[in-house]
C-alpha cells in the first residue's frame, strides 16, 4: 500500500491525477516558466501544464488566496468546481470561490451572506431619502 505524503500541517500533499486536473488547454506554471501557480505553491507540488488552478492563481499572491479556498473547500473540491464550469467562466468562478472562502473564514456562520445582508440594510435605510429626493425633483419640475 502506498503511503500518503503530507505537509507539516497534515495536509495531503500528493498531486491530483492529471485527468482530474485537466482544463481547457491553458498552460500552467503561474506565469513564468518553471514556477508553480499559487495553488501548487501552497500545496507544495509541481504545477502541471494542465493545472486547472494556474490561470487563476498567480505565483505571487495566489498562494495566500488559495490558502483560504483550501481551508474552506479543499483543493480537490475546488478543482472539481472549476472543472464543472465552462472554460470561459472559470476566471469569474475562481474569483467567486475565493471571495466566498475568505468571507467564510471571517464569518463561519453566514459567510458572504452577512455582507449581502449589510448591503440590503444600507439600501433599505437610504430608500426614504431617495423617495423624498425623487418627489422633490418631480414637484419642482412641474
Amino acid at each position: 500500500m502506498r503511503e500518503r505524503a503530507t505537509t507539516a500541517s497534515g495536509v495531503d500533499a500528493r498531486p491530483e491525477t492529471t485527468a482530474a486536473m485537466a482544463s481547457s488547454g491553458t498552460s500552467g506554471g503561474g506565469g513564468s516558466p518553471g514556477s508553480p501557480c499559487g495553488a501548487c505553491k501552497f500545496l507544495r507540488r509541481k504545477c502541471a501544464a494542465e493545472c486547472v488552478f494556474a490561470p487563476h492563481f498567480c505565483a505571487e499572491d495566489g498562494a495566500s488566496q488559495f490558502a483560504a479556498i483550501h481551508k474552506v473547500f479543499g483543493a480537490s473540491n475546488a478543482a472539481k468546481l472549476l472543472q464543472q464550469v465552462a472554460p470561459a467562466d472559470r476566471s469569474e468562478a475562481a474569483a467567486t470561490i475565493t471571495y466566498e472562502a475568505q468571507a467564510r473564514l471571517r464569518d463561519p456562520i453566514y459567510g458572504c451572506v452577512a455582507h449581502i445582508f449589510a448591503l440590503q440594510q444600507q439600501v433599505h435605510a437610504c430608500m426614504p431619502s431617495l423617495i423624498l429626493r425623487v418627489h422633490e425633483i418631480t414637484t419642482s419640475t412641474s
